[in-house]
């Protein structure tokens, strides 16, 4: 039987001195068999950084027109996108899944036409609102894989307003990758029970992730992950998914931060450009209507009838050349 062991992350990272971040604030019973793995992390408090940002500035106390005393406030902080990335890495986290999901201005009108009867071809408005569903793995202390989602709506209307139109047509070019940004962040915040602000006292402090990973020094496990490593259709301890690196779409030329506390306006300063190799944008399909003429009339024919009839005849026809050619044929077998 395989013995255990405590493991107290609090005991040896005290929170006055560290950020514990997801289930670490726990005493596990871990087997022999496993190995726990403990990351330090460690984020920049300059804001130039783009470790973090400053959600909220501080202000000077001062005294309202009724006479209400406001003390003074620190700034406050939040972790931005290079922040959370550190984090998530730190955690094991993976990304499962990226999916382009209906938003909810798209869903009243698909409700709308199912009670009209109408038949109204989606992308023929002028919508341009978006949303994304993020999937991530993040082992745990347990031993297990917990699989955190998130979803994302940007509502373009509730956005662009007061923006310029530079820093609109900006902003609508990145559309979809900003979204996903702020769901794959909204999903990290969520497994690692990050905070909404932070003070610079709280934030200059280390953050402390870890979980669980095979005991390679243990004899059955080290012959059990020699195996696996011939046997690439197998996993070691169950089926995990098929996982990627954590990692979002917008480009690393300007990886602004993406979270849900930030204003959509630092997404529009000017650095977005083209990603290196990005993919040209889609072309329209060519119109090809006037290819499909029959050989014999030249008059234009449906593509399916120009496939049936180089399938039957060898030769593009109407279906009234067809027929005269199909007469052709039986009076020539006749003779």
């Amino acid at each position: 039987m395989d013995s255990m062991y405590e493991l107290s992350i609090p005991k040896n990272y005290p929170a006055s001195k560290y950020n514990l971040m997801g289930n670490t604030d726990v005493m596990v019973q871990v087997p022999d068999i496993k190995s726990p793995v403990i990351q330090v992390v460690r984020l920049d408090t300059d804001p130039q950084k783009k470790d973090v940002y400053i959600q909220q500035k501080a202000s000077k106390e001062y005294r309202d027109k009724n006479g209400n005393v406001h003390p003074a406030t620190p700034n406050l902080y939040a972790i931005a996108k290079n922040g959370l990335k550190k984090l998530a890495d730190g955690a094991g986290i993976k990304m499962v899944s990226s999916e382009h999901v209906i938003p909810t201005t798209c869903q009243k009108c698909v409700a709308v036409n199912q009670h009209s009867g109408k038949v109204v071809q989606c992308g023929s408005c002028r919508n341009k609102d978006v949303a994304f569903r993020i999937t991530i793995s993040v082992p745990q202390l347990t031993g297990e894989v917990l699989m955190v989602e998130d979803t994302h709506e940007i509502i373009v209307d509730n956005v662009v307003p007061g923006m310029s139109d530079k820093q609109r047509t900006e902003f609508m070019k990145h559309l979809p990758q900003i979204c996903e940004a702020k769901a794959l962040n909204g999903a990290i915040r969520t497994a690692l029970h990050i905070k909404g602000t932070y003070t610079l006292e709280e934030i200059s402090k280390p953050f402390v992730v870890a979980y669980l990973v095979p005991n390679l020094n243990h004899e059955a496990v080290k012959q059990a992950a020699i195996e696996s490593m011939f046997q690439s259709s197998q996993r070691l301890f169950g089926n995990i998914p098929s996982i990627h690196q954590v990692e979002a779409k917008v480009p690393e030329s300007a990886s602004i931060e993406a979270s849900d506390g930030e204003e959509y306006e630092e997404y529009v300063d000017g650095t977005y450009r083209e990603a290196p190799g990005a993919e040209e944008p889609i072309q329209e399909q060519e119109d090809r209507t006037m290819d499909f003429r029959c050989d014999k009339c030249n008059e234009v024919i449906p593509k399916k009838v120009w496939e049936y009839s180089i399938e039957h005849y060898d030769r593009p026809l109407c279906y009234k050349c067809q027929k005269i050619v199909r007469g052709e044929q039986r009076g020539g077998r006749r003779q």
